[in-house]
């Protein structure tokens, strides 16, 4: 059973007055972040390579466009406070990646990062989207780098966030059903006890986002919107599937912004910078106070880095 509201057809569904814009907003503010009203989010689904994506579409339609992907186990709906500090500029599409958030899950188990990069890819085309600001974090940067290689043509500007060729991360093996240990709660609030320091967020932060991150099963457990079958890495747990090399990732021409959360463990400084050297049209930066999760962590500051990104490139409303 899904416990927050989104749209059941192809037709979208507003949802700017529910619980969970106020909370996105309400933990925006908390942090130090200045939210314009109104506050415009409507709820979507579109048909991409035979299966349904769930995405939220924040402000207005005519305003440039942002394709937000989240990471590995989370959802689309962990950029809420993040959008409600950019949706009076742009149009924010935050995509829940298959086999997460109310995206369905593949029925052969099949999530590897090259089909869920294709995705990306014709997501892009379905909607119809002329050269978008994509923005990755984790799991999603590299599936935008994917896309860099295979079609850098849909690409406008793109971001990516703590993530890179080279990274201090080796994944875990795939699962084959929901357990224990992956992931199943009696109540929300044990989630909530027992994650909170670990993932560097306040109590009542994570609290707000539990709320619309969890499916109840029919036993009456909690689940995170989560498929346990998706790899977060390779076969050898040593290397993402398909992931670009930095020599072949020195090849792209177009812009890119990496940005690396100043305490992460997850990307390396000098790899980042490495990274951002390699190519051509890159610029590195980092978002202060924050580890791995920087839009999560540091919604304030990453949305600051990303707005004079784009002013500076001439993508604003």
């Amino acid at each position: 059973m899904y416990i927050t509201e989104f749209a059941q057809g192809l037709e979208p569904l507003d949802i700017s007055a529910t619980d969970y814009v106020a909370d996105a907003q309400r933990t925006a503010a908390d942090l130090g972040g200045v939210v314009t009203q109104p506050l415009l989010c409507r709820s979507r689904n579109v048909i991409v390579n035979g299966i349904r994506l769930h995405m939220l579409d924040w402000g207005e339609l005519h305003r440039p466009v942002l394709i937000l992907l989240h990471g590995g186990v989370v959802t689309s709906r962990t950029w809420g406070p993040f959008c409600t500090l950019l949706a009076h500029k742009y149009r924010l599409i935050a995509l829940d990646m298959r086999g997460h958030g109310d995206s369905e899950w593949s029925r052969d188990g099949d999530s590897n990062h090259n089909l869920m990069a294709d995705d990306l890819a014709k997501l892009i085309t379905e909607l119809e989207l002329d050269q978008p600001t994509v923005i990755g974090h984790s799991v999603g940067g590299m599936l935008v780098m994917r896309v860099m290689m295979n079609s850098p043509e849909l690409l406008g500007q793109t971001i990516l966030v703590d993530v890179g060729p080279e990274t201090a991360y080796n994944g875990w093996k795939a699962k084959t059903e929901v357990t224990e240990t992956s992931r199943l709660y009696d109540e929300i609030e044990e989630y909530v006890q027992r994650n909170a320091s670990r993932l560097n967020r306040s109590e009542a932060h994570m609290r707000r986002n539990a709320d619309h991150e969890f499916m109840r099963r029919a036993d009456g457990q909690y689940q995170l919107k989560y498929d346990p079958r998706h790899p977060m890495g390779g076969p050898d747990e040593q290397t993402m599937p398909g992931l670009p090399t930095l020599e072949q990732m020195a090849t792209y021409q177009g812009d890119c912004l990496v940005v690396r959360g100043a305490n992460s463990w997850f990307l390396a400084e000098d790899a980042a910078q490495r990274f951002a050297d390699a190519m051509a049209g890159s610029e590195f930066t980092s978002v202060a106070d924050c580890e791995h999760m920087v839009y999560i962590e540091n919604p304030v500051g990453l949305a600051a880095v990303v707005d004079g990104y784009l002013t500076d490139k001439g993508v604003s409303a």
